[in-house]
């Protein structure tokens, strides 16, 4: 009989060794979480299923990983109920917060867009700066694109602060920074002087602040025109520094053409006032001192007909 209990014990012996059902607790070394509290299940394997629920420590921050020492855990585990505990070889558990992380490429975007309603602007316009460019972070259920629960902005300063709901227990992620309206404008590709005609090459396209670009011109608007005063690489164009090349300036010598009845008479003459291709402008005549008005048609030149057509000076 005794035989038999001694086959029977050792038959036992075997199958608690090998049977993971019938071990006792042990610890896992590592655990990934998508609460903000680290449970018995979630570090603890072979533990009663009644106690899985039972949470033993707060989580990490979302998208953080944090340590916790394997004593730790068994003391906050024998508290919960869970007795001899098996710690392993480990002295630290490593616990991950899984989150959905967003750029800051990714915030930049839902504020621009949400700051783009708020001032009646298009959101390609809108130039946004984070004051900390960071990985947001939020809740593993959150929307594949960051949505803010709640915005307040200044439309004159630019300056904004968006909140985010990070997750399933109402917190939310506050971001701030500046979203100001932008416009594309001409700028110097180089130094300009004064009179310089501008060409395809002396002038680029630029997005400015609004509030900045005063009365910017745009890229059509620039080429061709002259410049009422130097610009310096980099400085914004703006209509008050551009006026038509100016074919005629005034003091300087012209030729005047008298035309009549398909003839016409060239002679030296003196202009007393600047003008661009078409404008009327005032010259003298060198020899009689006779001053007379005629229409700009081409570098230094000046016409009068006998019976002139008026053109609008611009």
């Amino acid at each position: 009989m005794s035989a038999v209990i001694r086959r029977a014990a050792a038959s036992l012996a075997v199958l608690l060794a090998v049977s993971p059902a019938l071990a006792g607790p042990s610890l896992r070394a590592a655990a990934l979480v998508s609460s903000d509290r680290v449970t018995v299940g979630d570090l603890i394997e072979g533990a009663d299923p009644a106690l899985a629920d039972v949470a033993l420590f707060r989580a990490p921050d979302l998208g953080l990983t944090g340590a916790v020492p394997a004593q730790d855990v068994a003391e906050a585990a024998r508290r919960a109920g869970v007795v001899d505990l098996d710690l392993g070889a480990s002295a630290n558990v490593s616990v991950t917060r899984l989150s959905r992380a967003f750029t800051a490429d990714d915030i930049e975007r839902a504020v621009a867009e949400r700051a783009a309603a708020e001032f009646g602007a298009q959101a390609e316009a809108m130039r946004v700066t984070l004051d900390e460019a960071a990985t947001l972070h939020l809740d593993p259920s959150a929307a594949p694109q960051p949505v803010i629960a709640r915005f307040a902005a200044d439309p004159r300063s630019g300056r904004f602060e968006a909140s985010f709901a990070a997750g399933r227990d109402g917190a939310v992620r506050r971001v701030t920074g500046s979203a100001i309206e932008t416009v594309e404008v001409a700028v110097a590709a180089r130094s300009l002087a004064r009179g310089d005609v501008l060409r395809e090459a002396d002038v680029v396209l630029e997005r400015r602040p609004r509030v900045q670009s005063g009365e910017g011109v745009d890229l059509a608007a620039a080429k061709g025109m002259a410049l009422r005063r130097p610009m310096r690489e980099g400085q914004a164009l703006r209509a008050a520094d551009l006026i038509r090349p100016q074919h005629v300036e005034r003091g300087g010598f012209v030729t005047l053409v008298y035309g009549l009845g398909g003839m016409s008479l060239s002679l030296k003459a003196k202009a007393l006032q600047s003008g661009a291709q078409g404008d009327l402008v005032a010259v003298q005549n060198i020899q009689s001192k006779r001053t007379v008005t005629g229409v700009v048609t081409g570098p230094s030149e000046v016409t009068v007909s006998a019976a002139p057509t008026a053109v609008a000076r611009r």
